[in-house]
This record gives C-alpha cells, sequence and structure tokens, in this order.
C-alpha cells in the first residue's frame, strides 16, 4: 500500500471554522468598536459584506420630555410666524385679583373664553336666527291664518254679526240663466279606462279666453281633443271681450257643442247687445229725444270696443252666450265629490239656488266675518274659506256614525276662472284656470278622465293688451 501521510491532509469545514474563528471574530469586534465611535450603522452590501451609514447620535440625557414638544398649532414656519405677530388673547381676568372670585364665576369665565364655546355660540346663534325667520315669515302666518278661517266659519260668530251673507232673501233676475246641469252620459266612469276604449270619457275645462282663437286651438290639439272619441269642452266664462277673435271663439265652442257658464264679460256684453236693440227702436229713439242734455251724458256709456263686439254678434251667437248658466253641475266625480263650474266663485255654507248670481260671476275676495263677497283683489280669497268649509264638512260627515252621515252633504269641487294666476291655482276644492292668457300668459285647460284622474295642460299666449280700442 502507498503512504499518504508524505502529502499534506486536507482541512474539513469545522477544521477550516476553528482555525478562522479568532480571526475574524477579533476583526468583527474591530469594525463594530469604530462604528460606534464613528456613529454608523451597518448595512449589509449586495456581495454579503457588511456596510456603514453615518446617524445622527441621540441625546443621551435629553433636557425635557418630548411631550412638553407638542402644541395645538400647525407646527410651520408660516405659523410660527403669525403667532408671533398676532397679539395675544387678553383674559378678561387680566390684571385683576380673581382668588376672592367665586368658583362658578371663574367656571364661567373659562367657558366664555375657551374657543369651542364661541363656535357654539356662534351656531346656536344662527339656528335660533333661523327658527325665527322660518316662524315669522311661514309658520306664524299660516296659524294666524288657520285661527282667522276657524273663527270665520263658527256659529258664535255669525250670531254676533247678526248673519252671514245668503241667508236674507236674494232679488231674482229673469233675464239669467242660474243653474244648469250637464247631460250624466258626458261625465266620466269611475274605473279608470285605457286611452282607446270605446267609451272612455273626458271633460276639459278652459280657463278665459277673452277672444284667443289661435291659442285655444293650440291647446285643444295639445290635450288630443276629439268629440268623436268621448271628450266634452266646458269654458269657466270670458270666452269674448279684450282679445282679438271673440266671433271666433263662440264658433269653435259652438261647433264642439261645448257647454259654458255666463262669465262677467258675457254679461256685460249681452246687456249692452240688448241697450243697443232696444235704444234702435223709434219708441226708445222718442224717449231718448225727449231726455235733456245732462241726463244723456249721465247715462253709462259702454266702453267703444264692448259696442262693437256686442253689435258684431249674430243672433245665433248671442243666442247660445245667453243660455249659458252662472252655475253649471257637472255631477259627482270620483275623487273630487259634486263638481261646479262658475266663473267668479261661490260663498260657502250658501245653497247654490241662494247665490247671488251677480257674485257668482264677479268675486275674488271674501269678508270673514260677515261673509260679504267681494270682486277686489284686496282681501282674503273666497278659495281658502271656501276650501276651510268643505275640509271641515269633509271630517264632520267622516267622523259622523254611519247612519247619520246623509245629514251632512258632500264636499263640493268648484272649477272656476275670473282670478287671473301665474299658474292655475289648483286645491283640494278649488281648481283656478284663468292663466292671463290676454295678457300675455297662458291659456289653460283641465283634463278629468275616467277614474278621477285629472291633469292640466297650458299654453303659451301672446300678448293683446296693446291692441286699440
Amino acid at each position: 500500500m502507498s503512504d499518504f501521510s508524505q502529502y499534506p491532509q486536507p482541512q474539513t469545514l469545522s477544521s477550516r471554522v476553528k482555525n478562522q474563528r479568532p480571526a475574524e471574530q477579533q476583526q468583527f469586534e474591530d469594525s463594530a468598536k469604530s462604528r460606534s465611535n464613528n456613529g454608523t450603522r451597518p448595512v449589509r452590501a449586495m456581495d454579503g459584506a457588511m456596510a456603514s451609514y453615518p446617524y445622527p447620535k441621540p441625546n443621551a440625557n435629553p433636557s425635557r420630555p418630548l411631550v412638553n414638544l407638542v402644541r395645538n398649532v400647525w407646527n410651520s414656519a408660516d405659523a410660527r410666524v403669525s403667532s408671533k405677530l398676532r397679539p395675544t388673547t387678553t383674559m378678561p381676568s387680566a390684571g385683576r385679583n380673581t382668588s376672592s372670585w367665586p368658583a362658578s364665576i371663574k367656571v364661567l369665565l373659562t367657558l366664555v373664553t375657551a374657543p369651542r364655546f364661541r363656535r357654539y355660540l356662534i351656531v346656536y346663534a344662527c339656528l335660533l336666527g333661523l327658527c325665527w325667520v322660518s316662524w315669522a315669515g311661514l309658520l306664524s302666518p299660516r296659524l294666524r291664518e288657520h285661527i282667522d278661517l276657524s273663527r270665520a266659519l263658527d256659529v258664535r260668530t255669525k250670531q254676533k254679526v247678526g248673519g252671514w251673507f245668503g241667508t236674507n232673501a236674494l232679488p231674482k233676475f229673469n233675464d239669467l240663466v242660474y243653474i244648469r246641469s250637464l247631460d250624466p252620459a258626458l261625465l266620466p266612469g269611475e274605473q279608470p279606462l285605457a286611452a282607446d276604449a270605446p267609451n272612455r270619457r273626458r271633460l276639459i275645462a278652459v280657463g278665459d279666453v277673452h277672444g284667443c282663437v289661435d291659442e285655444l286651438q293650440q291647446l285643444l290639439e295639445k290635450v288630443s281633443f276629439n268629440p268623436k272619441k268621448g271628450d266634452h269642452l266646458i269654458f269657466t266664462g270670458d270666452l269674448i271681450a279684450k282679445g282679438p277673435k271673440s266671433v271666433e271663439v263662440v264658433e269653435l265652442a259652438q261647433k264642439h257643442g261645448a257647454s259654458c257658464v255666463r262669465g262677467n264679460n258675457e254679461d256685460r256684453v249681452l246687456l249692452i247687445r240688448r241697450e243697443l236693440r232696444t235704444s234702435t227702436s223709434p219708441r226708445n229713439r222718442e224717449r231718448s229725444a225727449d231726455k235733456e242734455p245732462d241726463q244723456r251724458d249721465d247715462d253709462v256709456q259702454p266702453d267703444y270696443k264692448e259696442r262693437i263686439l256686442a253689435d258684431s254678434l249674430s243672433d245665433e251667437q248671442a243666442e247660445w252666450l245667453d243660455t249659458c248658466p252662472v252655475m253649471l253641475k257637472v255631477g259627482s266625480i270620483t275623487g273630487m265629490g259634486d263638481v261646479v263650474v262658475v266663473h267668479g266663485g261661490l260663498v260657502p255654507g250658501v245653497e247654490l239656488e241662494r247665490q247671488d248670481p251677480s257674485v257668482v260671476m264677479s268675486m275674488r275676495t271674501i269678508d270673514l266675518l260677515t261673509h260679504v263677497p267681494s270682486s277686489s283683489s284686496k282681501g282674503m280669497s273666497w278659495t281658502k274659506l271656501f276650501n276651510k268649509y268643505q275640509s271641515n264638512l269633509a271630517t264632520a260627515r267622516q267622523s259622523a256614525p254611519p247612519g247619520d252621515r246623509a245629514r251632512y252633504s258632500a264636499p263640493t269641487t268648484v272649477i272656476y276662472g275670473h282670478d287671473s294666476q301665474s299658474s292655475p291655482a289648483i286645491k283640494k276644492y278649488t281648481k283656478g284656470l284663468d292663466t292671463g292668457c290676454v295678457k300675455g300668459g297662458k291659456l289653460s285647460a283641465m283634463i278629468i278622465e275616467d277614474g278621477g284622474k285629472t291633469s292640466v295642460e297650458s299654453v303659451k299666449c301672446k300678448d293683446y293688451r296693446s291692441l286699440k280700442r
């Protein structure tokens, strides 16, 4: 066998570690000592060796805790500069000896001078101002109106003023049609029907037209008016006068078999026409000649434009207008109760037969104590008192036992014109449709369909006020 002892034996891994460990350990300790003295931190390099970089040495003995450096301000240069330039806030108690003050006063001063308290105070002041504005501008007027309307319908008020309007006998006008009822066959059904149903019914109530026939035709086209499909047209008065084509409006209404009520303008034009017809007779010419000049001047001279209109109406057209009733009883409609169409309005609590026809054609406001209506726009609108009365009536009817409900009449809904508004005045029991067409406003119509469904449509109108008289 060969003797290998003469060759150097290879070192094992464990022996190499044992031999190299003391030198590497000494080198590591020296390096750590050097890094600690130079303020470096060891970092392992990409090749596995340790590298180091300098870092600030912490103060072993800080002068004060870090929590003392915390401030309730932005730690920025601008904040530091502005805080130096800003004057310090002077406490109310500065310069005073507060040691003798009660503890409650000290606590109160602390709360008042606190920033959070001032913020809350501003918020509460704004909320208080908002509540006051809401009360003074919205809630208080409505509450006052509710109290006034309730007092106006109180029986004790009636006794106090000696009776309400309409309780006394009223004069009769033999040349007027007071009340007329609409044909029940024209009324919409209780159940809703499809638009193409053969027995569909619609009522289309139109506000004051005032001779604006072009806008009327546009409105009828917009609502797809078709008498052959069960549509019926109702005018709320004032078809004629003020506008450019009054005669054409009457012709269109006659053509479609429309219903109407007598407005204050129809009433005036028909009275003028009657006066013109009677004044042209030989007997009336002799009577007029016998009068003194002052007497003839004292007679009411009708407006020239209305005289022209009255004379331009044919006998058939004038007769058709003369048959328009003061009040049109439409009948019972689902969701609306008994529906009545008038031009001006109705006095609440007074039967239709006892309503004053001149008032029905011209009223706008009503006195809350005496219920005396007026054509003036200043005062309480009759619609507010009427809605309050009908609401009380409906409540009493519903709360009464079934056997006593017949004592109360069903609520009444009024569709009217006359009182021009910028938009239709649609309330629970009153539906105002005059939207000032002749003055450049709109011409509006209410569509009542089967099942009690209602909607309002309008078209824009030209301003005809500049027409020469």
